[in-house]
């Protein structure tokens, strides 16, 4: 009697190690399926924000920055936007010299290269023959973002406008620099 016990507790150890080890493995199998549908969920909405947000970016003209104080408009247009996050465009810097009664408008130019995940934007270019990089983030989708700037301490607001708008507002400057 005393052996029949020992061989009953031995195979009923035995059963319930074989349904662990099942129970386990199947367990895990779900886990994995269920990581595994959640990533590729969640890698499918990221794909799809970023599309979206590429179609928004590609649809705006360009980002108009005006100065309170009237002294400097800046305008960047965005020739380029690919999906992967790369972008590439000109900044135009339009200001006002009071020193120089002569001529007191000047517009530079400035070529862009720069990256973006729809969130953040980063640009480089070339001041002065110095690297320069300008660091910012989207607010509203492609519609306005800040973006740091050489000539000032803060962060500068731009929006997104349409060509008239540009045109518009360019012309204004113009007319306003030489009345004064």
């Amino acid at each position: 009697m005393n052996k029949l016990t020992w061989w009953g507790v031995a195979v009923l150890t035995g059963v319930v190690i074989v349904v662990a080890i099942w129970y386990g493995r199947v367990t895990w199998e779900d886990r994995n399926d269920a990581v595994n549908t959640a990533l590729d969920q969640s890698e499918e909405k990221e794909n799809t924000r970023l599309k979206t947000f590429f179609s928004e970016l590609k649809s705006v003209y360009g980002y108009l920055y005006s100065t309170e104080n009237g002294k400097f408009q800046l305008f960047i247009k965005i020739d380029e936007a690919l999906l992967q996050g790369e972008l590439a465009g000109s900044l135009l810097m339009m200001e006002v010299d009071t020193e120089d009664k002569n001529n007191p408008y000047e517009e530079r130019q400035y070529v862009l290269n720069g990256i973006t995940d729809g969130h953040m934007v980063k640009f480089i270019t070339t001041v002065d023959g110095k690297k320069a990089t300008l660091e910012g983030h989207f607010i509203k989708g492609a519609t306005s973002f800040d973006l740091s700037f050489w000539k000032t301490d803060k962060k500068l607001v731009f929006n997104a406008v349409t060509e008239e708008e540009f045109k518009q507002s360019y012309y204004e400057f113009k007319t306003k620099v030489k009345k004064e």
